[in-house]
């Protein structure tokens, strides 16, 4: 599924952002403005470029926000991470049992490659490495397609699940959802 990808500067010149007050204004500053004009067929790309250290806080009041407990309300994902930024991403995931996605390869109208942080069952994996290998494919079609014991029910929630979590966007076809996955290659991080 081709979409538009939209770059958002979370950190601006700062090497260090903490604080959920400092959060909440970069939240206000730079993620609110780039929302107004996203449609469906946007995810939005959170750099971190030149940011060296990072707070917990600062993932509550911004990646919280747009992934919250109910499901994404935008599908967005985390780019140009530092080493000590991409550990605190991924424990304040698992924290949180959280999944999130980080961008490694991408272009105006695809993510390419991404890796996978924070907490996710082996079968909503597995799910997510199958729709990868069939994009664009209902439940049916991957219970059909894969010949294991899951049943096409089964499938169904794990792909519903997979696009609460913002791994897989999904449209209606016909009774169905069609399921695509947010990038065509995911590894685990």
């Amino acid at each position: 599924m081709k979409f538009e990808t939209c770059l958002v500067d979370v950190g601006g010149d700062e090497q260090l952002l903490a604080g959920r007050a400092r959060g909440d204004r970069l939240y206000q500053d730079a993620i609110i403005p780039a929302l107004s004009d996203l449609t469906p067929e946007r995810l939005l790309l959170l750099s971190f470029r030149g940011v060296e250290f990072v707070t917990g806080s600062i993932f509550k009041a911004t990646w919280h926000r747009l992934h919250p407990d109910d499901g994404v309300a935008v599908p967005s994902l985390v780019v140009h991470l530092s080493d000590d930024v991409r550990n605190e991403f991924a424990m304040y995931l698992r924290g949180h049992r959280m999944a999130g996605l980080e961008a490694l390869d991408w272009s105006g109208t695809e993510i390419m490659l991404a890796t996978l942080h924070g907490h996710v069952e082996d079968s909503s994996f597995a799910a997510l490495q199958a729709l990868s290998a069939n994009p664009g494919s209902t439940a049916p079609q991957l219970h059909s397609a894969c010949g294991d014991n899951v049943s096409a029910t089964a499938w169904t929630n794990r792909l519903n699940e997979l696009h609460k979590q913002g791994l897989a966007f999904r449209e209606k076809a016909g009774r169905a959802w069609r399921f695509y996955p947010i990038a065509r290659e995911v590894r685990r991080g």
